[in-house]
Formats: C-alpha cells, structure tokens, sequence
C-alpha cells in the first residue's frame, strides 16, 4: 500500500491493490474519508488497483480557502490522475463522489472507462422543498451545536439499527474531526451544483445503485438511469444512504460483477 500527495491542492490519496490491474478509483461521500471504502478495498483489492483519495478538505487532505463548486474536486481528481500518468479509469463514487464522478465523465468522457454511482444523482430543475429543509438544517445545527451533534444526528439516520451503534460513533467522531469550514464548502458545492449532463456523449458503461431506503426515492433513480445509453441500474433492499457500509457486501458483488464485465 502507498499513501502519497499531490501537488495543487495536495490530496492524501491511497494506492493499492494490483498494480497491473485497471485503475479504479472510488470516491467517497460528504464527512467521509478513503478508509471508509475498506470493505470494497478488501474485495476488490487482487483484481484492481485501487486510488482512493481524500477529496478536499475531507480525512488527511488540506481545505484550500475560498468557495468551492463540484468542478473543484473534478479537476483535483483529473490532476491526481495526469500524476499518476493514468489517462482513464473506472470511477465508483458514492453521494458526493457520485457527483464528482459525473462531473468528470461529462467534461471529459474519454477518461471514464465506467461509471458506477451509488445513491448519487442532479438534481435537474427546481430543487425539491426536502432538499432546501435538509440544507438549512444541517446548517443551522452546525452553527448551533456543531459538527459532531451533526454527526450523530445523520448517523443514527444512516444506521438505525442498535447493532449498527459503532457505526453512528464512527461517523460522528469523523464529523467531528472535520473542519467546519470545509464541510461547510462541500456541502455549498452539492446544493448549489448545477450540470447539464449531454447524455448523448456519455457513451461508457454506467451502472447505479439505488438504495430503497435513500433520501431520493427510486422511481427518480430509474428516470434518471434511463438517460444514459447504457445503463443498468440495480435496487439495494434494507439500504438507507451509506450503502458500501450497511450493504458492504452486496455492493462488493455487484462491483465485481460489473467491473469484470467491463474491464480489459
């Protein structure tokens, strides 16, 4: 395994896996970090070789000031891979990595080999009144009590379950440790992205996983999956919106499956 940096905005990335493998990068969510994708890491890790950054201002990775947009992260990932000298990869991103990781395919399509998008999408058109309620909330809550009460408040959505306790800790001393300001970027950067997605030039696999229980609901998911040229999209039962963790390993099938299919 090979921890390194990058130059610009100098992402903490990890490097593993087979080093003759396909690239596969997998990007994480908001308040998350690389070591969170360990389940996927631990399957997928003989077959691929794996780059799994922090993504700005999230686990090891610096905050650069100023606001941010989705673009941002795009173009910190494309250096990291013009660092690495890869010219193409399999992306897998998960919630803000989703986005990120089609905000890629679409500037640059030649560079995504596949894209996989796990409870990930735009929201096209007017945002709905859920969204603006769960925006200011988190924001009022973080200016109120702080990153951590955030953090318990969304883990114990994420993790209802009482075996799942650890969990809900987990993200909440990770919550904590964040700094405000970047998480607060971040999430500016999610409610106010606005892509126009030209579907007709995403000519790459795309494969997305739904969780039944996510914010979004699957019915959205299914239109949006209809969009692409070639996409398949597959329903994950018992999931709330961190699906690597509560359904590490039905996730861990279905990437296998998919990037087997679509690797060289």
């Amino acid at each position: 395994m090979r921890r390194h940096t990058t130059s610009d905005v100098p992402l903490h990335y990890l490097d593993l896996g087979r080093e003759q493998g396909d690239p596969v990068f997998l990007l994480h969510g908001l308040g998350s970090c690389a070591e969170d994708w360990r389940p996927q890491i631990d399957a997928l890790g003989s077959s691929y070789r794996l780059i799994v950054p922090d993504m700005r201002g999230h686990g090891a990775s610096p905050a650069p000031n100023g606001d941010w947009q989705i673009g941002d992260f795009a173009n910190d990932l494309f250096n990291l891979m013009d660092q690495l000298e890869v010219p193409r990869a399999h992306i897998v991103g998960f919630s803000l990595g989703g986005m990120v990781g089609l905000e890629m395919a679409n500037r640059a399509p030649d560079r995504v080999a596949s894209l996989c998008l796990i409870n990930s999408q735009p929201f096209q058109g007017r945002k709905p009144a859920a969204l603006l309620f769960a925006y200011w909330l988190r924001r009022t809550v973080i200016a109120t009590f702080g990153l951590k009460a955030m953090g318990k408040i969304i883990g114990k959505k994420l993790f209802p379950d009482p075996a799942q306790q650890p969990l809900v800790e987990r993200f909440a001393t990770q919550m904590a440790g964040m700094d405000k300001r970047a998480y607060l970027a971040a999430l500016d950067a999610i409610f106010h992205w606005d892509i126009d997605i030209h579907f007709q030039a995403l000519a790459m696999p795309v494969f997305i996983m739904a969780a039944d229980q996510d914010y979004t609901p699957v019915a959205s998911k299914r239109a949006f999956a209809a969009q692409f040229q070639q996409c398949e999209i597959e329903i994950i039962a018992n999931s709330r919106h961190a699906t690597p963790l509560d359904q590490a390993q039905r996730v861990n099938t279905l990437l296998q499956s998919f990037l087997t299919l679509h690797s060289k």
